[in-house]
């Protein structure tokens, strides 16, 4: 597709809630960073939209701006489930433009983001300052030349290939956006507004695990929300500039993922009583953790994990890192999954290792030495008194010390081991008050097959077994869970040899009626394969209306035709029928937001709405058209009782039909 078409337009229908994830797609490419707002193009004068006399000054700064001619735009960056282990590529550059014709360059540098890397955590990646105005235009270039991309594939990681339509290797994309008049993004001063950016892997990519390495086809689905109501945890990370003891906050300069240099703007970050604290190792709790940080320069490395108010604009951190306790700082970092122990030695899997220089790699296995003077803590809840034996098999962590690649070995031995909160995909078989017994499918999306239990037990008939895994589940208060019910907990793994339980939950989401996704491909075929009758001839879509669509069982299903709640996957095809797919406002509160995807299509290659009619309704005259449904996907909430899916957010990509004469 890129080889031939190097450049998409984006353009928007329907209302404001539209409006909202078409400025996300615009501005998705914050996600690397920001430097000056200041206008570079020649400007047409718009006496509608005159420009303020200042706007060239708005430079993203420390402080910020108080100009009326600047406003401020914070970036946050997520993604959703998806089947890569790295996705990395390079974001080379991003340009705004304003319906006055001015330009804004806000991505000065190119970065390098791992996509991955943000399925539990949102990253705030810049406090834009840019002039005030609407902006209906935007230019963002993607670099797939040196890309690192690994999928799992029979339980080990393969680095994938990602083609355009044509199957070439996909360079350097360079999107066009364009939104008319009914989706602006209009920035004013003195009001920041939270952009959340989701590039979609999933929605973006049809993956084909067959031949010896996988290939994934590109489609990119790039969305966001204004001031999003769900948020996941933010990371806010960066340099210190100063404390205020009295307001009870400090102020950053934002620098994220693992860059060395730059600013890419100021945040106030607000503490309080229950704010856990690590400095330089040393562990602290509230008030006396902000004294402790007024007390070091300003410079000083920091990360903040923590929530943003969308009524206040503020954001307020859970637990803070600072100093040396920061990955990659002052010691080399490594987080994945532990998947065996043997004494004091670790194996940990989808090792992502941090240098001190910056440099990023991505490593299946690693092997981890620990010691007597190995700091144990779990980041939020620095109260707790831990060792090494709470470290144990599933337990999602975070270890820094020294890494020797002569060796292959991770040196942890005078470092630290943060304890991070880890994500149990499972069904329920038994449940009484305090304890659950499930069968655990993955830990963080890894299959439980990878993992050894020996050790965990208080005996070796007491070691974790997957198939009847127990949870304790004391204090949550939950109510009768549906056996079978494909679950999602969060928590923590208990201490290597104290099993049963085997895992302590903080919560437990049933993925019954929540969180699913439907993901479903169709097989067309070329010329050869449709006038050989080997393909094709039957639409995938069987009725559409303004109440929902249903997909036909006689048209010719790829390879993906599934259900997936957490790692709870239901096919298609063994289901006495089709599940209907209706809008999410007819089944459930609140609105969704669809999209159509057409390479070429007059009306914009790819169309957002947030009225399903109108949806079906452009969706029906493309394929009457003759356009074929070439893949769907849709998140959003399963009723099995009734065979519905409430589609919070769909995706249909189309090609054009072949032509047979």
């Amino acid at each position: 597709m890129w080889a031939i078409l190097n450049s998409m337009r984006l353009q928007g229908r329907s209302n404001l809630h539209s409006a909202r994830w078409l400025s996300g797609v615009l501005l998705s490419a914050l996600l690397a960073g920001c430097g000056g707002g200041s206008e570079t193009t020649e400007l047409i004068p718009d006496p509608i939209n005159p420009i303020p006399p200042s706007s060239s000054s708005c430079e993203t700064s420390d402080s910020g701006s108080n100009s009326d001619a600047c406003g401020t735009v914070l970036i946050g960056m997520t993604d959703a489930d998806g089947d890569f282990l790295q996705y990395e590529v390079k974001v080379v550059s991003l340009s705004l433009q304003r319906a006055n014709g001015a330009r804004v360059d806000v991505l000065p540098t190119s970065n390098i983001v791992d996509f991955a890397q943000y399925v539990d955590v949102t990253e705030l990646v810049t406090a834009a300052t840019v002039p005030v105005g609407t902006y209906v235009r935007g230019e963002i270039t993607l670099d797939y030349t040196e890309a690192n991309i690994y999928i799992e594939k029979d339980g080990e990681a393969h680095l994938a290939t990602v083609v355009d339509e044509s199957g070439e290797a996909v360079g350097e994309v360079t999107l066009a956006l364009t939104i008319d008049n009914r989706n602006q993004l209009v920035i004013a001063p003195g009001v920041p507004a939270m952009l959340t950016a989701d590039f979609d892997l999933a929605a973006s990519h049809t993956v084909n695990l067959e031949g010896d390495a996988p290939v994934a086809e590109l489609y990119p689905v790039l969305v966001a929300e204004v001031n999003a109501y769900e948020q996941k945890d933010f990371r806010m990370r960066g340099p210190l500039i100063e404390v205020d003891e009295t307001e009870g906050d400090y102020r950053i300069a934002l620098r994220p993922f693992q860059r060395k240099q730059g600013r890419l703007g100021g945040i106030d970050i607000v503490t309080d009583s229950e704010t856990s604290w690590e400095i330089d190792g040393e562990a602290y709790v509230g008030a006396t953790g902000l004294t402790a940080l007024a007390e070091l320069e300003a410079g000083t490395a920091t990360l903040a994990m923590g929530v943003f108010n969308r009524v206040s604009r503020e954001f307020t951190a859970d637990s803070v890192l600072v100093g040396s306790s920061v990955p990659g700082a002052d010691l080399d970092a490594v987080s994945g999954h532990v998947i065996a122990r043997d004494g004091d030695r670790l194996t940990v899997r989808g090792a992502n290792l941090v240098r001190v220089d910056g440099e990023v790699q991505f490593n299946q296995t690693m092997d981890i030495q620990l010691g007597e003077m190995t700091q144990v803590s779990k980041p939020r809840r620095q109260h707790e008194m831990l060792g090494l034996q709470d470290i144990s098999i599933g337990q999602r962590i975070r270890l820094l010390g020294s890494w020797d690649a002569e060796s292959a070995l991770f040196d942890a031995r005078e470092g630290h081991a943060h304890l991070l909160l880890t994500r149990l995909s499972a069904t329920a078989s038994a449940q009484t008050d305090s304890t659950l017994e499930a069968a655990a499918l993955t830990f963080g999306g890894r299959e439980v097959a990878m993992f050894d239990f020996a050790g965990t037990g208080v005996t070796v008939e007491q070691d974790a077994d997957p198939a009847a895994y127990e949870v304790d589940i004391a204090g949550l208060g939950l109510g009768a869970l549906g056996m079978g019910s494909p679950l999602q907990l969060r928590g923590y793994v208990a201490p290597f040899g104290t099993a049963p339980a085997d895992f302590s939950a903080l919560s437990v989401t049933d993925f019954s009626d929540a969180r699913a996704r439907l993901l479903v491909g169709w097989a067309h075929g070329d010329e050869e394969e449709i006038e050989a009758g080997e393909v094709g001839g039957v639409s995938a879509i069987a009725s559409l209306s303004a109440t929902g669509l249903t997909l036909s069982a006689d048209s010719t299903f790829g390879v993906a035709h599934h259900i997936l709640r957490g790692s709870h996957r239901t096919d298609l095809l063994e289901l006495d029928g089709l599940p209907a797919i209706e809008p999410a406002d007819s089944m459930f509160f609140g609105r969704g937001i669809y999209t159509i995807a057409q390479r070429g299509s007059d009306a914009g290659d790819l169309v957002f709405f947030s009225d399903f009619e109108s949806f079906a309704t452009e969706l029906d005259s493309r394929l009457m058209a003759g356009a074929m449904v070439k893949r769907l996907h849709a998140r959003g909430h399963y009723d099995g009782a009734e065979n519905r899916f409430g589609a919070v957010a769909l995706c249909v990509v189309l090609r054009e039909a072949v032509s047979v004469e």
